[in-house]
């Protein structure tokens, strides 16, 4: 992989968690396709970065969503639709300490104690997490909701286009006048 994409989010991707360099600086390590990636970018970061390279951005997915789930806190978003790559923050994306999930690669989750959820992963991966269970499951509920909310729009449109449409004539009346229309 070359070394100015390593940072971005792949359909291979499952989770991306912080740490700390050696220095102090809040890095992040990505689980890509069962490898340990650790690029010098914040998780949230790392998630910005990867919209940006698909053509949107962590803000425009933030904005997106709220137009399907309305003002939710912690939201989830969607790196890329036709990848179907959606992830959600575990904690304010702000945190230090939020770790970025990938819907699809979540198998199962179990609460491990008050505090803590036990998710694991396609690959078998186990990540303890410092969130409780109900927390999480909701997260994971509302990132369900995006992707269905987003699928079924894009569905809903595809729908309308083979739909029966007449052609128009269009053009303009005048040099400076207003455009014309007549159904021929």
């Amino acid at each position: 992989m070359s070394h100015e994409t390593e940072a971005i989010i792949t359909p291979g991707t499952s989770l991306v968690y912080p740490y700390y360099n050696g220095v102090g600086k809040l890095c992040a390590v990505l689980l890509k396709d069962g490898e340990l990636v650790c690029v010098k970018h914040s998780p949230t970061e790392v998630v910005d970065l990867s919209m940006k390279y698909f053509g949107t951005s962590l803000r425009g997915g933030v904005d997106g969503g709220k137009s399907l789930l309305g003002e939710v806190h912690m939201m989830p978003v969607m790196i890329n639709e036709s990848l179907d790559m959606y992830m959600f923050p575990s904690k304010s994306p702000s945190s230090d300490r939020c770790v970025w999930f990938s819907l699809t690669h979540i198998l199962t989750f179990l609460p491990f104690d008050k505090d803590h959820t036990q998710v694991i992963l396609r690959d078998g991966t186990v990540f303890n997490i410092d969130c409780s269970y109900p927390v999480f499951h909701s997260r994971y509920q509302r990132t369900c909701m995006l992707k269905t909310g987003l699928t079924t729009r894009v569905l809903q449109m595809k729908l309308k286009e083979k739909g029966n449409s007449k052609p128009y004539l269009i053009r303009r009346k005048g040099k400076h006048g207003n455009f014309e229309i007549s159904e021929d």
